[in-house]
């Protein structure tokens, strides 16, 4: 461990130098991490720059009172757990209002591990094992240089030391250093890291040497080696990229020359391609107005496919209601001659009926006649005394006056009750012969 507080006096340099290069983006800086974020203006800036979003919450620039202090801190804490997701563990509003410095360096170190040691990555390693794994590759081709820890390795300096000559090879011959003394080459690599890596000198050579140098103090050192190097890689590419550029703009510049000199003869040039445009808007006016005559053509043929098309679907629909009346009448047409085929059937069973009933009323006619007069001869022999008139007088004036079928009918009832009549006569007559017989018999 540290004697006395060495390690306090380590951190503030390093989080004083982290807050001031990102408060420098909007012009601000701090000398005191304890007392110049114990309002929490500086504070709140400071988180909004390292995660790049924004506080959308109100609070007072110039806090007065100390409650204004604490309102400004419990907005930046809240700030940091809920936007953030960082959980500041043990540290309140009031420990920076009260300047508690162990607090607040502890606060920071969470934030410079989020921020600056998370975001280290080396082969499958992260954070503090990728920061140890960078440094074991990078000082991989220097003799006596085995980083294994931070506790041992950098006690000796050599890995410092190596970590210092190869961002820079020209500061120094890394082979003049490796018979010194550990505490030399610590200064030494202290030093020109400084000076070469801007990296600011934070540890003592004497407590590294000796091993009582807080570790996290070491990591946090050592970490400032790594984005010293990040941030000479990313302005090497920004050189690389300015180098492209300016061999672009020299192309270019070369490009306008040529071009220059070949002035007249792409105003030629011009003037040919004036001329040819000229005509070549003459062709296409040309063949703009073809064009709209074309078009009022095909606009007139379209109309008229759309009236023959038209017409078309109407005759088509005509047609159909046709063929629909057709079937229809074709239909009572057939009902119609079935109808007119029963008909003269049914008219000439009539006929063949009316013939054959005026062929019997006229054979029941003659019988008839005849029968009256057998019945009048009849008369003249058995009626001793009837009415004046004779019967075939009384015959024809009941019937006189009646139709024809009216009259058949009568005479027909007449008929059959004249031949009652008359086979009750002629039953008679044979008993009337029948007693003379038996008399004339009986007189013999």
């Amino acid at each position: 461990m540290a004697v006395g507080k060495d390690w306090e006096i380590v951190q503030e340099k390093a989080f004083t130098a982290w807050v001031n290069s990102v408060l420098d983006k909007r012009g601000d800086k701090i000398s005191d991490v304890s007392k110049d974020l114990s309002d929490g203006v500086k504070l709140i800036f400071f988180l909004e720059l390292i995660s790049g979003k924004k506080l959308n919450k109100k609070f007072d620039f110039e806090p007065k009172t100390r409650i204004n202090c604490i309102q400004n801190l419990a907005l930046a804490l809240h700030f940091l757990e809920n936007e953030l997701k960082i959980k500041a563990q043990g540290v309140g509003a009031e420990d920076f209002a009260d300047q508690n410095k162990k607090m607040i360096l502890g606060f920071l170190w969470t934030l410079y591990r989020k921020y600056r040691i998370a975001v280290i990555s080396e082969g499958d390693k992260s954070s503090e094992e990728g920061l140890l794994l960078w440094c074991k590759n990078t000082t991989a081709d220097y003799q006596g240089v085995n980083v294994t820890s931070f506790t041992k390795t950098f006690r000796d300096g050599l890995a410092y030391l190596a970590l210092a000559h190869k961002f820079d090879k020209s500061q120094f011959n890394f082979s003049d250093y490796e018979k010194q003394d550990p505490v030399a080459r610590l200064n030494a690599a202290f030093e020109f890291a400084e000076k070469g890596l801007g990296v600011p000198k934070l540890l003592e050579a004497e407590e590294v040497m000796r091993g009582t140098t807080d570790e996290r103090s070491l990591v946090l050192y050592t970490s400032l080696f790594f984005h010293a190097y990040r941030a000479k890689e990313e302005k090497e590419r920004i050189e690389q990229s300015k180098t492209d550029l300016n061999s672009k703009l020299a192309g270019l510049q070369s490009s306008l020359e040529s071009e220059k000199l070949s002035r007249e003869q792409l105003i030629k040039q011009k003037d040919e391609l004036k001329s040819l445009l000229a005509s070549l808007e003459g062709e296409a006016a040309e063949r703009e107005k073809h064009l709209r005559e074309l078009e009022a053509k095909l606009d007139d043929i379209l109309r008229n496919l759309d009236f023959e098309r038209t017409s078309r679907l109407e005759l088509e629909s005509r047609l159909k209601g046709l063929e629909k009346d057709k079937a229809l009448l074709d239909q009572k047409l057939a009902e119609a001659l079935a109808e007119k085929a029963r008909l003269e059937a049914e008219a000439e069973a009539n006929r063949i009926r009316n013939a054959a009933e005026a062929q019997a009323l006229g054979l029941l006619r003659k019988h008839l006649d005849q029968h009256v007069q057998d019945l009048l001869k009849w008369q003249k022999l058995t009626l001793e005394s009837s009415s004046q008139s004779s019967l075939d007088d009384h015959i024809v004036n009941e019937v006189a006056g009646l139709p024809f079928g009216d009259q058949v009918k009568h005479l027909a009832t007449k008929l059959e009750d004249e031949n009652k009549a008359i086979q009750k006569l002629l039953i008679s007559k044979e008993d009337d012969l029948k007693v003379a017989a038996s008399k004339q018999k009986k007189g013999k």
